[in-house]
Parts: structure tokens; C-alpha cells; sequence
């Protein structure tokens, strides 16, 4: 057996010992050696001790909305995440991203958790890029084939009541209020925004829905979104043009 492929095993190995490990191509003796392993006490505490980091790691990612779900079901989705070979990233940024949406496909919606989490993750989001940010040049409009798609550090989260309210029950100081379809508020998170965000209006919040794959400003205008919508939203960076 190559040391790459011994080495790619072990390493499979630590991060699940309870799988069945990929043993083709190795000898009888190999494979026994590789049992011996998995049952010695070094390993097993190796293997724990990795698990417990990348869950703990995971678990910083997605602090707020881990903290208001369920005990059991928190700890679930974070069993599960890892299993899947989550907290392992060396960068903060792309395991949060990653584990809020993982999170959020598991969530009711709606939901006052669901909100949390598009909540954090916007926030990490528009955060990331806030030093950096500068509003583009808005020569797109004079091109014929350009197109427009959510900002890569924006977002929008939908909460339904009063989001400050939702947020301070969440975070445990007063009782959660019944979600209400009637009261739901958008709120837009980018780089470009003062505090990093703002109340969307009715139309912004039905572009960004619209926005789910791009779509060309062409189209855009026709469909009488205006210039006076698209603009402030390119400039905040809640939207991007995309010049073909």
C-alpha cells in the first residue's frame, strides 16, 4: 500500500471510526493492521478528541442560532454536520456560511429560528466585507447583456413580527411572540449599509426574492423595476451587476 493512500485512510478513519473504511486494494495483512487499529485505545482517543474540536469549532460558527434551538436538536444538527466532514475549515467565514445553510434547510418555515438563522448569517456575511467594501461604477446599465444577482456578502432575513422583539426573545430576555404572517419584515444586510442593515421596502424585497439566479437588467426594466430601486441596492452592495 503507497504512504498517500495509507495516510488518506487514517485519515478517513479518525474523522469517522464508526464507518466502514474504503479497504480496496489492500492485503490481508493491511487490513488486519487496520483493525488493530480502529479497536486500540490510542485511536479511539484520537478520533475523540478530533471530533470534539471540529464540533466545538462548528459550534462557534453558528453560535446565536444554535443557542435558540432545542438542546437535543442543536447538538444533533452539529453531529450531523461533522459527520458529513464539517468542522474542519481553517477559515471562520466559509464553515459558518456553510453550517447556517445547512442548518436553515432543516428549519421550519417559517419559523423565529429560521429567521435567527438567515439573521446570523446575513450579519457574517455583510460583516466580512465591510472594511473592504466600495460602491461599484454604474456603467452597467449601458450594457445590453449585463445581468444582476444577490450580493456574495449580503442577504436578507424575513422575521415574522416585530425583528426586535423576535431577536430579544430569542436571546432569552422576554417570551417568544406567535409567528405572524401578517407582520412579516425583510430586513436587507450588506457591506455598504449603515450599521450593516436596514428595513427593506416591499419592492426591494421582492427583487432579492426574484433574485434566485441572475437576471438581466433588461428584463429587470421591463418588468418596471426601476432604476431609482436597482441603484441605492448596487451601491450598497445588496445586489451585483454582472457584466457578460
Amino acid at each position: 500500500m503507497a504512504l498517500l493512500d495509507f495516510e488518506t485512510a487514517l485519515g478517513r478513519l479518525v474523522r469517522s471510526p464508526e464507518a466502514e473504511p474504503d479497504l480496496r486494494g489492500l492485503d490481508c495483512a493491511e487490513i488486519a493492521a487496520f483493525e488493530r487499529l480502529r479497536r486500540s485505545a490510542g485511536f479511539r482517543f484520537t478520533a475523540g478528541v478530533q471530533r470534539s474540536w471540529c464540533i466545538g469549532r462548528a459550534a462557534r460558527a453558528a453560535a446565536f442560532t444554535l443557542s435558540v434551538l432545542p438542546e437535543g436538536f442543536g447538538r444533533e444538527l452539529l453531529e450531523e454536520w461533522v459527520d458529513a466532514g464539517g468542522g474542519t475549515s481553517s477559515f471562520f467565514g466559509a464553515e459558518a456560511e456553510g453550517l447556517l445553510e445547512f442548518i436553515a434547510g432543516r428549519l421550519p418555515d417559517p419559523s423565529h429560528e429560521l429567521s435567527a438563522c438567515r439573521f446570523e448569517q446575513a450579519t457574517l456575511r455583510a460583516n466580512a466585507e465591510a472594511i473592504r467594501f466600495t460602491a461599484p461604477a454604474l456603467d452597467f446599465f449601458s450594457h445590453s447583456k449585463a445581468t444582476l444577482r444577490r450580493g456574495r456578502f449580503s442577504g436578507m432575513a424575513v422575521f415574522y413580527g416585530e425583528p426586535e422583539a423576535i431577536i430579544e426573545a430569542l436571546a432569552g430576555s422576554r417570551a417568544r411572540p406567535p409567528v405572524s404572517h401578517d407582520k412579516a419584515t425583510a430586513v436587507l444586510f450588506a457591506p455598504g449599509l449603515d450599521r450593516l442593515c436596514r428595513l427593506a421596502a416591499e419592492r426591494e424585497a421582492e427583487l432579492w426574492q426574484k433574485l434566485r439566479s441572475p437576471v438581466s437588467i433588461e428584463n429587470l426594466l421591463h418588468e418596471d423595476y426601476r432604476r431609482e430601486v436597482i441603484v441605492p441596492l448596487v451601491q450598497q452592495g445588496v445586489l451585483e451587476p454582472v457584466i457578460q
